[in-house]
Formats: structure tokens, C-alpha cells, sequence
């Protein structure tokens, strides 16, 4: 058994970071999007539907999160040995480091779909990373 809790600690190390930053970063895009509903001009349906749908990611990712913890805990005896601890510890820092290095350009794009006008319709032409190098 100690080496399927193992096997498990890694596993959910490196699912827990993603889970964690995605609940962050989209928070913070519902967060924008709510500025952007109330001070931008640019056109208020939008804003909603990306509001909404940030704001339903954070919901998602925020579940997975808290009740991956859950899950891990029915199958992990305690007290979890050290390795165990270590091993989830590690793969969660690697995989965190990761996935924030991504979190700065996703903040810049919801930045901009919710305060620039006609931003978001040329993203969803010409891609977003190429409407952000077209657009200063």
C-alpha cells in the first residue's frame, strides 16, 4: 500500500497545481471582467459572458481542488509517511512553477478583452497571441 500512496502523492501533486492556479487566474479574470462590465466601453455582453464564464471555471477548478484533497485523503493512510509528503510537495512546486509561468499572458488577454474595445472580436479572428502582438 505505501507504494500506491506514493504513486498517488506524485500524481496528485502534479494535478493540484493546475487545479490551484487555474482557480487563481480565473478568479481574477471574473474579477476584471466585472471592472470591465462596470467602467469600460466596450459593449456589456461581453464582459457578461466572460465574466460568467470565469467566474464558472474558478467555481470548477475550485471543486476539483478542495475535493481532490478529499479523494487523496480516503486513500492515503495517516499519518502520510515523510516520502510520500515530499514526493506530492515536489511535484506540486515543479508543476506550480509551471503553470504561473502562463498566468501573466492569460491576465493580459482578459485585461484586454474586458477594457479594449473590438479586442476580444479580433481575438476570436486571428487567434488571441496574435491579436496581443497586434495590438500595443
Amino acid at each position: 500500500m505505501s507504494d500506491v500512496s506514493f504513486i498517488i502523492s506524485i500524481v496528485w501533486g502534479s494535478l493540484a497545481a493546475p487545479f490551484l492556479v487555474q482557480t487563481i487566474t480565473s478568479f481574477t479574470s471574473a474579477c476584471i471582467y466585472l471592472y470591465g462590465l462596470l467602467f469600460s466601453r466596450v459593449n456589456k455582453r461581453i464582459n457578461v459572458i466572460f465574466f460568467g464564464k470565469a467566474l464558472t471555471q474558478a467555481a470548477l477548478f475550485a471543486v476539483l481542488f478542495v475535493g481532490g484533497f478529499w479523494l487523496v485523503g480516503l486513500f492515503i493512510e495517516h499519518p502520510v509517511p515523510v516520502a510520500n509528503w515530499i514526493a506530492g510537495f515536489v511535484a506540486f512546486t515543479v508543476t506550480f512553477a509551471y503553470c504561473a509561468i502562463q498566468v501573466p499572458d492569460k491576465i493580459r488577454a482578459a485585461r484586454m478583452c474586458a477594457t479594449k474595445p473590438w479586442f476580444a472580436e479580433l481575438a476570436k479572428a486571428q487567434g488571441m497571441k496574435a491579436a496581443l502582438k497586434t495590438w500595443h
